[in-house]
């Protein structure tokens, strides 16, 4: 014969009811945590991380006269790509006029990086007397002091380290000038940074730095970006505008004769950085293979590491990383195909280094954007899609087959990228406003 228990465990009517009765006597248990719920922090809980947590300390006046501070957010040769060096080439460019220079980055300045930066010694960001030429490291996200005198002018590189001068430069002027007119700083604009998230907070704090209170002097990469800031109704205290310049380590293979060149297909690859449309280099690369393309053809990645990926056919795509530029321009010297896109106003670099080296690339249109108007090896699809990336690759893989020395003769059609002289000739006149705001 069955138990109570048993009885009561066949019908669901029973178990429910023993279930209230037993809660009723007992209390109902406090609830746990969540299904699958784990000990990491809620995004925002803590306010915006990308934010530089710095405090500024009062010095005195330096004798030694004026001080310019680049504010980058590393110098890292393992994380600076091509905006970084332009950042520093502005640096230079503008030092003539400071009698004392200071980097200041938002991560560990490594040996490497310190050797880059002629005469520059490491330094704690609170001395009051560093030497001439400074190198420190603040910590990203973390409370810091920087210590900010009279005579400091400040040289801007991305959003965040821009939201962070225009707060010194208020600071500065409360402290050392009673609230008189602020000083203005200058800032290095390469891109529409507020595209680089999603409707956010981190989007509305990079635009507002494009219409912060403070005099702010834009330096624009590109007049590409310069008209589409117009476009989107952003003016600034002063703007200059230069246009992109290929690095000067690349220039030796500009003067080099061409080289025979492989059925090597390159690909601008990292992985972790939206705008360059990385799961779309993929996709657009199986849709080549899967079509017929690629037989006989190797594919490789250039930019950052990532896993081998597979296209199917039994090809792959092996990733070689950052290059040196050396080993760079000696890949794209003997190689076919350039695969780089970027969704964003900014022309990029390595579509164009690409062209003028030799290859014929595939790259897409933003609105006004068209690099196919900058060199006659360059298609520019407007249809950024699997199919339109996968017919643009196979028609330059299929005219590299038919004519494999025609893009070593190919025009570039703007002078710009691989044009002599300065590439930023108003470097003085910012130089001055720089210096006569102190």
């Amino acid at each position: 014969m069955p138990s109570i228990r048993q009885v009561v465990r066949r019908s669901g009517r029973l178990t429910a009811l023993s279930r209230g009765v037993r809660d009723a006597i007992r209390g109902v248990p406090a609830p746990g945590p969540p299904t699958g719920a784990s000990s990491v922090p809620l995004p925002g809980i803590d306010g915006v991380a990308e934010l530089h947590r710095v405090e500024p300390r009062r010095i005195d006046a330096d004798a030694r006269g004026p001080r310019l501070n680049l504010l980058v957010p590393t110098i890292s040769p393992n994380r600076a790509f091509g905006g970084t060096r332009t950042a520093l080439d502005l640096f230079e460019a503008l030092a003539p006029r400071f009698t004392r220079l200071r980097v200041v980055a938002f991560q560990p300045i490594p040996d490497a990086a310190l050797a880059t930066l002629d005469g520059f010694v490491l330094a704690n960001a609170g001395d009051e007397r560093p030497p001439i030429r400074a190198a420190v490291a603040l910590p990203r996200g973390g409370d810091a002091t920087l210590a900010v005198g009279p005579d400091d002018a400040f040289l801007a590189t991305f959003w965040t380290t821009a939201e962070l001068a225009a707060r010194l430069v208020r600071w500065q002027a409360a402290t050392f000038a009673g609230d008189a007119a602020q000083r203005p700083f200058a800032y290095l604009v390469q891109d529409f940074e507020p595209g680089f998230y999603a409707w956010s907070a981190q989007s509305e704090l990079a635009r507002a730095t494009y219409a912060s209170d403070v005099p702010t002097i834009a330096v624009v990469n590109s007049s590409l970006l310069a008209d589409y800031l117009d476009g989107q109704g952003l003016a600034f205290h002063e703007r200059f505008v230069f246009e992109p310049r290929i690095d000067a380590r690349l220039r030796p293979f500009l003067a080099e004769p061409p080289r025979d060149r492989m059925r090597r297909l390159v690909a601008y690859g990292r992985p972790e950085t939206p705008r360059n449309a990385f799961p779309l280099v993929v996709d657009g690369l199986r849709a080549w293979v899967k079509s017929g393309g690629g037989s006989g053809w190797d594919v490789v990645s250039a930019g950052r590491p990532h896993p081998p990926v597979e296209l199917g056919r039994g090809l792959r795509m092996r990733a070689l990383g950052k290059l040196e530029l050396e080993a760079y321009g000696s890949l794209l010297r003997e190689s076919a195909v350039g695969l780089s896109l970027m969704v964003s106003p900014h022309p990029s670099y390595p579509p164009l280094d690409m062209a003028h080296l030799g290859l014929r690339v595939v790259t897409n249109s933003f609105g006004p954007k068209d690099l196919s108007t900058w060199h006659e090896n360059i298609v520019s699809t407007a249809s950024l899609t699997t199919a339109g990336v996968a017919e643009a690759l196979a028609a330059q893989a299929a005219a590299f087959e038919a004519d494999p020395g025609a893009a070593d003769r190919a025009a570039a059609l703007r002078p710009d990228y691989v044009a002599d002289g300065p590439i930023f000739p108003f470097a003085d006149t910012l130089a001055e406003r720089l210096v006569a705001g102190l």
